[in-house]
This record gives structure tokens, C-alpha cells and sequence, in this order.
């Protein structure tokens, strides 16, 4: 007899499952055809399509501690990895209509909703999507048990599962069989990493294909992620004219063809009040000198932002400041290596945030790794702890925090009194004074009678209230504009004044139908003698109207290797420099 009522109810599989098919390829796609919803798994998983429709343990918890009704609950399927990790996925369809947001959940894309908590050691994701014709949500939750692989930190438990499920099986979820649609970060990270010393062409053509897809009818966070990569990728592959390209196009208009994009809204400073500037680096280094701390931030997309902080290495080197604290580093083992190895963070692949750590490290500075694990509800805590912990043993640390978005804000979220910064948390874990400093928020342009910054400089901006210099914005102590042009800079090293002017001839490197997009990588050569899975010091995509690359050069050993988008035979040749 079939169980038709709720979940737990009897211990035969519901009707649902009967229409649970199963596709495998290099992924393994389930798809249900009442629902009329599919996923992807990736990787080796045993999937059980006619599971009875009873909860085990960590099902029971959870719709308790949810608080619905296990009557409205239908076990559809169920998956374990048959390998190390072991990855357990339950899918259930939710006939009621719960409130995500006031259950402790984030939204993540359109109007569906994850979480991430613990089960003892176990970790667990959780998903909701919207089912169509309002038959309810497909809820999954996903557990990485830590009896598999005792050996692993929880750090790396939790990127791995972040990679399985975050990047990869819950962005999958979506109305209708396959063809599927891969995550694109996944799609750009795969291109990446497809050959052992890194492929920056690589995403740009795989992203470019994507762009052609079809859209996501019912996911948009798709088109976002995909907006994202294409920032992040064409930055890491020295096109900042791409980035600004795409930095215009939302990211409903980063499909072929899109529609007409709107004008870009600008971002006004809080009051009408006179705004003065002065020079970034000497007003900085001003400010820092009664500072234990400076938080400066970063668009992750923008090189420039990274050549303002390798700018004001030397001058805080020589204030005591020892320290280079980086938000993108996995872990802090990784940022002793050198050098460093392409995997010790995401963004420390763009050559400019490479050169900057190379700078930092023939400066004398220490690197510390902050990041907080991955699924901590309390990032920002765990964030200033893990920097309390890096630095505690030296009473005279000094330290440059450089990270992203609004970590550095002082003043509490908006909409919470209670929700601080990591900038705050730190203040208060520490008493240190620390001196925030935002580059992310102000653009370029002219506005309330300042001038549009000039090329190739930085600006601290300062509006005048009754004669006193103030902060534009309350929660930092400075605002930046910065308009610097990284591509200006001595390689590898930013504070280099041996550098010589290096015409690099690229005629007969051009692309053509038969090669396709070229890129062109240049390295150390004493780098890749240590080890071959190394940023380079400069990246830039050939065009058919390169004849020479002109470049700042220490005096050295280079190498450099031309990829093609058609062509899996790439040239490599030396290069010296006296």
C-alpha cells in the first residue's frame, strides 16, 4: 500500500518517487517528472530514487527545529558519495509555505533561501527553491560527516562542501529535464585550473559561451553569478577595460542577446556639503602614524585598488607596521610558502594582487591569513577573532587588514544595532586604534564642485563642516577615490627603481582563425624553477593590433608562455633582462 500521507507517516516510498528518473554523464542529474524540478550531483554518488518515506535523524531534527509539519513533508530522494568524503543529500518536497527569512535563512538568488549550520561534528546545508505550479518547495539538506576524514580541519571540510553544494548542486536546482545548466564559477574555475600552472584564457572563453545560453527561467542568481565571473576573470586576465564594460551591464544584461541596458545609477555622497581632496598615499601614511591598525578594502574587481595598498607598503614598513593581513588567503601555512602557490586564495591569482604580496614579502612583512571558516553565521566575529589570535603574541603588532567590501565599517549593519562590522569587533576584542580606510565606495566622477580624480592618481576626499575636515561617510575615517593605472607599475616588485622599459614583440603572436583568442603569461624564472603552479607577475590578452608590450622590468630571468583558445600547444620562451 502506498504511503500517500505525510513523512514518517509509513515506511514505503511516496508516490512521487515513482517519477524520479536519473541521468548520468559526467555528473549525475535527478529529475522529477511530477515536480517537473532537476538537480545536478557532481561526483560519485549512489542515489536512492525509491527511498521509504521515513526521515533519519537529521531530517526529524531539523523539521522540528523548522517547525513544519512532517505531514506536509515527502522524501523524493535521497544520495551518498561512495568515496571519501561522505556526502549525504536528502530532497524532500515541502507542501507548506514557510517563512525562510524569519527560520534563520539568507537568500541566495530570487526568492530562494540556504543556511548552514552543525550536527554535532557534522556540518549541513540547507536549501529551499520554489517548486512550479505552487506545488511547494524542494527542500535539501546536505551533511559532510566528519567521521569520514578525521584528519581534515573544518576550515577545509567547509570549502569543500561550499564547492560541492553551494557553487555546484544547489545553483543546479531548476524547472525541467536537461540539458543542464552549470554553476558558471564552477565552469570558470574548472577552464582555470585546466592546466597545472593556471589557463587565464581559458574562462574568458568559457564564460563567453555562456553568455549565450539560455537564461534560467527560474534562478537568476545564475545571471549574477555569471556577471561576477566575468568581472572577476577578465580583472585576473589584465582586460580593465572589460571590467568596466561589464561593471555597466546589470546582470539581467550580461546574456547574447540582451536587452538595451539602462544608465547606470551613481552613488552620491551623503550631504551637499564642500568636498576637498588631497593626495591618498601622503594623507594616509598621515593618519596611520597613531594607528595599531589599518583596515583598508577593496572592489574585488579593480587592480588599481590593489596598487594603492602595495603604494603604501614602504611608507607603513618604515612606521613599524610588520604585519599584512589578506582576506583571501585560505590559510596562513599557504601564505608562508614561496612562492606562493596558485590555490592560497581566489583573488591573489590577478598578477597586480600577486606583485602586491611580492612587495609585501621583499619589504619584510609577515602575512596573516583572517578569513572565517565557511558557513560561520558570525563571519565578522570570527574574522576580527582570527586576526586577535594571528597577532596577540606580539604586544608591538602593527598591522595593514586588507580585505573586501564593507568589513571595515565602523559603525553597526544597517537596519541592526546589535550587527557590527568586523572593523568593531576588532575594536572592541582589542582596544587598538585602528584607522579604516574605504576605497570601494566613491567613484571618479565630478561631483558637489570636486573635480573628477585625475589619471593615475588616488584621493582622499574630505567634506568641510564650520571649517573642519570630516569623512564623507561616518563609518570610515577615510574615503578614497582612485583612479591609478596599474598597468604604469616596475614588475614584479611596485617600489622597484631599477626597473629598465622592456619592448616585448608580440607580431608574430597574434591571433588568428586558427588560434583563436591568445593570451600571453609572464613569470619569474627562478618562481618556476620552485615550483610550476605559480601567479604570474603580468597577464594581458593579445589583440589583433599588438606589435610590442611595453613593460617595467627589475633586471632578471623571465619566462613567458602564449596560450590559444584553439590550440593546446602553447609557446614558451625566456626572457632577459640586464
Amino acid at each position: 500500500m502506498a504511503c500517500t500521507i505525510g513523512l514518517g507517516a509509513c515506511a514505503t516510498p511516496h508516490p512521487l518517487t515513482r517519477s524520479n528518473e536519473q541521468q548520468q554523464t559526467m555528473t549525475t542529474t535527478v529529475y522529477n517528472r511530477e515536480l517537473n524540478t532537476s538537480l545536478l550531483l557532481n561526483g560519485d554518488y549512489d542515489v536512492e530514487l525509491h527511498p521509504k518515506n521515513k526521515p533519519d535523524a537529521v531530517t526529524k531534527l531539523r523539521l522540528k527545529q523548522l517547525g513544519l509539519s512532517r505531514r506536509q513533508a515527502a522524501l523524493v530522494f535521497t544520495s551518498q558519495t561512495n568515496l571519501d568524503p561522505t556526502y549525504r543529500l536528502r530532497a524532500m518536497r515541502v507542501a507548506d509555505s514557510p517563512n525562510w527569512h524569519a527560520l534563520g535563512f539568507q537568500e541566495n538568488g530570487i526568492g530562494r533561501y540556504q543556511r548552514t549550520d552543525t550536527v554535532g561534528q557534522d556540518l549541513l546545508m540547507e536549501y529551499a527553491a520554489p517548486l512550479p505550479d505552487k506545488q511547494g518547495w524542494l527542500y535539501l539538506v546536505a551533511t559532510d560527516e566528519a567521521s569520514s576524514r578525521p584528519g581534515t580541519s573544518i576550515r577545509d571540510r567547509s570549502f569543500e562542501m561550499d564547492a560541492e553544494f553551494v557553487t555546484f548542486t544547489f545553483p543546479s536546482v531548476q524547472q525541467g529535464r536537461w540539458p543542464r545548466v552549470v554553476s558558471p564559477i564552477r565552469l570558470a574555475n574548472d577552464a582555470f585550473l585546466s592546466r597545472p600552472n593556471g589557463d587565464y584564457l581559458a574562462p574568458l572563453v568559457a564564460l563567453a559561451q555562456s553568455r549565450h545560453a539560455p537564461a534560467t527561467a527560474n534562478d537568476p542568481s545564475i545571471n549574477g553569478m555569471l556577471w561576477q565571473m566575468l568581472l572577476q576573470y577578465h580583472a585576473m586576465s589584465g582586460n580593465p577595460d572589460s571590467v568596466e564594460y561589464f561593471q555597466q551591464l546589470s546582470p539581467d544584461h550580461v546574456r547574447l542577446p540582451a536587452p538595451a541596458a539602462s544608465a547606470p545609477t551613481r552613488r552620491g555622497v551623503a550631504t551637499a556639503d564642500t568636498l576637498v581632496a588631497v593626495e591618498a598615499v601622503p594623507e594616509i601614511l598621515r593618519r596611520s602614524a597613531a594607528a595599531r591598525v589599518v583596515l583598508l578594502n577593496e572592489s574585488h574587481s579593480h587592480a588599481r585598488h590593489r596598487q594603492l595598498a602595495a603604494e603604501l607598503l614602504p611608507g607603513l614598513y618604515q612606521q613599524g607596521f610588520r604585519y599584512l593581513a589578506l582576506e583571501t588567503l585560505e590559510d596562513s601555512a599557504a601564505a608562508s610558502l614561496d612562492p606562493l602557490p596558485l590555490k592560497a586564495g581566489f583573488y591573489t591569482r590577478e598578477a597586480t594582487y600577486a606583485n602586491m604580496i611580492r612587495t609585501a614579502k621583499k619589504l619584510g612583512f609577515t602575512l596573516v591569513a583572517y578569513e572565517a571558516a565557511r558557513g560561520n553565521l558570525e563571519r565578522e566575529l570570527a574574522q576580527a577573532t582570527n586576526l586577535h589570535n594571528a597577532l596577540r603574541h606580539d604586544p608591538q603588532a602593527r598591522v595593514l587588514v586588507y580585505g573586501g567590501g564593507s568589513h571595515v565599517n565602523m559603525l553597526p549593519m544597517k537596519g541592526s544595532k546589535e550587527k557590527k562590522w568586523m572593523a568593531q569587533h576588532l575594536v572592541d576584542l582589542t582596544g587598538w586604534p585602528i584607522l579604516s580606510v574605504n576605497q570601494a565606495r566613491m567613484s571618479n566622477e565630478a561631483r558637489s564642485g570636486l573635480a573628477a580624480t585625475p589619471a593615475g592618481t588616488a584621493q582622499v576626499v574630505y567634506q568641510l563642516r564650520k571649517g573642519q575636515r570630516r569623512s564623507p561617510y561616518p563609518e570610515n575615517d577615510l574615503v578614497v577615490r582612485n583612479n591609478l593605472n596599474a598597468g604604469q607599475l616596475p614588475l614584479p616588485y611596485f617600489n622597484a627603481n631599477n626597473a629598465q622599459l622592456v619592448s616585448l614583440d608580440v607580431r608574430t603572436f597574434k591571433p588568428t582563425a586558427t588560434t583563436g583568442r591568445r593570451m600571453v603569461q609572464l613569470y619569474l624564472q627562478p618562481e618556476l624553477a620552485v615550483r610550476e603552479d605559480i601567479v604570474p607577475i603580468y597577464t594581458h590578452e593579445l589583440r589583433p593590433s599588438d606589435d610590442a608590450l611595453s613593460l617595467r622590468l627589475v633586471p632578471g630571468r623571465y619566462v613567458y608562455r602564449v596560450l590559444s583558445e584553439k590550440q593546446k600547444e602553447e609557446v614558451r620562451k625566456e626572457l632577459v633582462v640586464k
